[in-house]
This record gives C-alpha cells, sequence and structure tokens, in this order.
C-alpha cells in the first residue's frame, strides 16, 4: 500500500492499524481467547480491509483521472466506493452469522472474529480514512489541488 499508493499509502496503513486495535479490544472486552480460527478471522479481517482502501483510493484516481478537484475526487471516490464496501462487509456478515449460529466453539470464534473486524473496518476505511485526507487536504489552510494517490 505504501509503495503503491505513495503518500495516501500512510493513510490506508494508519486505518488498518487503528483497524486492528479496535478488533483487538473488541475481543478483550469480550474476554475472548484468540484461537487458530480467531487468528484467521483476524487475517480475514486484515485482507478485507486492504481491498476496501483499495476499492476507495481507485475510485478516486477514477475522479482525479475524469478530471475533478482533489475535494470533489475524494468525496465522489468515498461515495461511490461505500455501497461496495457495505454490500460485502453485509454478505460476509450474514455469512459469520449462520456459522456462528450453526457452528461450535471454534466456528463460533471465528465469526465474532470476523465481525467485530468488519464492524471496525467499517468505521475506519470510510470515515477515519475519510477524515484524514480532508485533514491532508486542508491542512495549510488553502485547499490542496494535489493528492498523492
Amino acid at each position: 500500500m505504501l509503495f503503491y499508493y505513495k503518500l495516501s499509502g500512510v493513510n490506508a496503513v494508519l486505518a488498518l492499524l487503528l483497524n486492528l486495535i479496535i478488533l483487538i479490544a473488541g475481543l478483550a472486552m469480550f474476554s475472548a481467547t484468540l484461537t487458530l480460527p480467531g487468528i484467521a478471522g483476524v487475517i480475514l479481517t486484515i485482507g478485507m480491509a486492504v481491498d476496501s482502501n483499495v476499492l476507495i483510493f481507485e475510485r478516486i484516481r477514477e475522479e482525479l483521472r475524469a478530471g475533478k478537484i482533489v475535494k470533489s475526487a475524494i468525496d465522489t471516490g468515498f461515495d461511490k466506493a461505500f455501497v461496495t464496501i457495505i454490500d460485502t462487509h453485509v454478505t460476509t456478515i450474514v455469512s459469520a452469522a449462520f456459522l456462528y449460529f450453526f457452528g461450535t466453539g471454534p466456528i463460533r470464534g471465528f465469526a465474532v472474529t470476523l465481525t467485530i473486524g468488519l464492524l471496525a473496518n467499517l468505521f475506519t476505511a470510510v470515515y477515519v480514512s475519510r477524515s484524514m485526507f480532508m485533514w491532508e487536504i486542508n491542512r495549510g489552510g488553502k485547499p490542496a489541488d494535489t493528492l498523492s494517490i
């Protein structure tokens, strides 16, 4: 992410780290033991978080190539990617719900870890990442006319 998206990759990495912190905090709140299936849920969460950031960043790139100004490209990129992100996350959470209700011990742990991670990812990929972009383009008092993406 850092090499491909340049400075925006820092945004993605920070959002991913916050996602992991929220996930670990959620697991601690439920006094969950991290088993092998739970670790698999964490890894799948990281993969979906990276996918969410790629979707958003590619949409922003498309908008910039179409000639939009930076702020407009960011807003439109997040808006267009939001529907896809919600769709993938809801579908995965429904699958996790089936695993939780019809599975036993370790399978339930995987479902819980995955669900907490995906909910954290919705927050970090959509809200936190957008806030970091807006802070980046508005710092210095004047809106930026370029974006490192």
